[in-house]
C-alpha cells in the first residue's frame, strides 16, 4: 500500500523556486514490443494481492509514519510525520530547515494547508477534488470506483523492468498514470499533475524500498521528480492501529 503522497504541499515550494529548472527524470521509461495485455481489472487485482490482499488491507484502521525529506540538488533537508485514517482523514506535518513548518490535512470533507508561503488556507475546486482522491485511506482497493475511466495503454520499461501502463481519469481532475511491474504486480511509478493555486505541477513518483508492515507492503522510500528538483521521502517508522484523535485532522485556527 502506498503511503499517501506527502509532496503536494511541498510542491508549493517548487513553484516559487524556479532557478532549478531541469526536466523530469523520465529517461527510465521506454516502450517495449507489443504483447498481449491483461485487462485493467486483472492488473488491479494482482496489485492488491501483491500488497498483501484485500482482507489484510481492510483490517488496517489507521496509519502513522515518520521519516525524512530531502530536496535534490538544493541540499534542503527536513523531517515529516503523517497520520491517516478511513473516511479521507489525514495530516502531514513537515519541517524543512531554512523554510519552516508546513501542514497539510483533511477531515474527510474539507482539506487545508498551512505553510510559510501562503499561510492558512482551505482547498477548493479541482485542488479539493484531487486531495480527496489522494487521501482516500483504502484508495488501493477502490481504484476502479474512484476512477470510472481506466485504460491499459501499453507495456513500458521502468528501470529495466516491464510495466503495464494504466491511465486513469476521475471526473473534474487531471488524468493519472500508473505503472505496474508485470512480474510482481506492484505499482513502481505514478504520474500526475498536482493542482495548486498557482497552477498544475508535473509529479513523477517512484515507489522503492518495499517492506512489510503488519502483512502489508509499504514503500519506505518515495522519490518524486518535478521539473525543478527531486524530492526523496524516506520513512523510518510506519505503524498501524494507533488511536488517532479526530481533532488532529481539523484545520488549525487562523
Amino acid at each position: 500500500m502506498r503511503i499517501k503522497p506527502l509532496v503536494l504541499s511541498i510542491i508549493l515550494l517548487s513553484l516559487s523556486i524556479s532557478v532549478f529548472a531541469q526536466k523530469p527524470d523520465t529517461k527510465t521509461s521506454e516502450p517495449v514490443k507489443a504483447a498481449k495485455l491483461p485487462t485493467v481489472k486483472e492488473v488491479l487485482d494482482k496489485y492488491v494481492k501483491a500488497l498483501g490482499g484485500r482482507e489484510a488491507i481492510e483490517k488496517i484502521k489507521s496509519r502513522t509514519s515518520t521519516g525524512t525529506i530531502e530536496f535534490v540538488p538544493m541540499n534542503l533537508k527536513g523531517t515529516f510525520e503523517a497520520y491517516a485514517a478511513p473516511e479521507g482523514k489525514s495530516l502531514t506535518k513537515m519541517n524543512v530547515a531554512g523554510i519552516g513548518e508546513m501542514l497539510e490535512g483533511s477531515d474527510g470533507k474539507t482539506a487545508w494547508a498551512v505553510n510559510p508561503i501562503q499561510g492558512n488556507r482551505e482547498k477548493s475546486g479541482i485542488e479539493l477534488l484531487q486531495a480527496k482522491l489522494l487521501n482516500d485511506f483504502y484508495r488501493d482497493l477502490r481504484l476502479e470506483k474512484l476512477f470510472p475511466k481506466m485504460e491499459l495503454k501499453a507495456i513500458e520499461k521502468i528501470d529495466g523492468r516491464d510495466t503495464y501502463v494504466v491511465s486513469a481519469t476521475a471526473d473534474g481532475v487531471p488524468e493519472e498514470k500508473w505503472y505496474f511491474d508485470t512480474q510482481t504486480g506492484l505499482m513502481v511509478r505514478s504520474d500526475l499533475n498536482a493542482v495548486t493555486p498557482e497552477g498544475s505541477q508535473v509529479l513523477v513518483s517512484y515507489y522503492e524500498d518495499m517492506r512489510k508492515v503488519d502483512g502489508i507492503l509499504i514503500p519506505f522510500r518515495i522519490r518524486s521528480v518535478t521539473p525543478q528538483f527531486t524530492i526523496v521521502i524516506a520513512s523510518t517508522e510506519v505503524k498501524h492501529g494507533t488511536q488517532i484523535d479526530d481533532a488532529k485532522f481539523a484545520r488549525p485556527k487562523q
